[in-house]
């Protein structure tokens, strides 16, 4: 529920406040209070919580990049996310998010998001996105031109890509 009405109050904020988009490899950045629900059992904020505030900032850049506009409804879907925790964030902190399009090959956008109270990194993610259009898979080159993105994106992306390849070999029946 509680990403809901999140969600609901950034798309009121995003009609009416008409947010202009600077570039592609601008971060969205976004702030929220942590309150009382957002709270897991040991008084921290859990991953559930962090993933959503992911999905926020990537609705947020699909939406300012007017990209969201171009594709069809449900044309999103997460291949893959990882959070690292670096810190615990604690009840009323004020917790801000960067979301930034790190990078994009044939087949995947991959986006970072920063996390931060008081200035502190407190945790970073990285998300694997596929843009669909009528249920199948459509090239991020066909949305935003030929591939690009600093030498560190690319290595880690290859690096996280090459992690998940391990993974998925180790769960293979032997």
């Amino acid at each position: 529920m509680n990403l809901f009405i999140r969600f609901a109050w950034l798309w009121l904020c995003l009609l009416v406040m008409k947010k202009p988009f600077s570039n592609m490899n601008g971060a969205i950045q976004q702030s929220y209070r942590i309150l009382p629900h957002d709270m897991g059992w040991r008084l921290h904020l859990p991953n559930f919580r962090f993933f959503s505030f992911m999905e926020l900032g990537r609705f947020e850049f699909w939406y300012v990049s007017h990209k969201f506009h171009e594709m069809s409804p449900g044309s999103r879907l997460i291949a893959a996310q990882e959070l690292v925790y670096i810190r615990p964030v604690s009840p009323f902190a004020l917790l801000h998010s960067d979301t930034v399009l790190l990078f994009w090959d044939d087949k995947y956008v991959y986006f970072q998001h920063n996390f931060y109270v008081k200035g502190t990194l407190v945790a970073t993610g990285l998300v694997k996105e596929a843009c669909l259009r009528y249920g199948r898979v459509q090239s991020p080159v066909s949305i935003f031109g030929e591939c690009r993105g600093s030498d560190m994106a690319v290595t880690t992306v290859e690096h996280w890509q090459a992690l998940q390849q391990s993974l998925r070999q180790l769960s293979q029946p032997n």
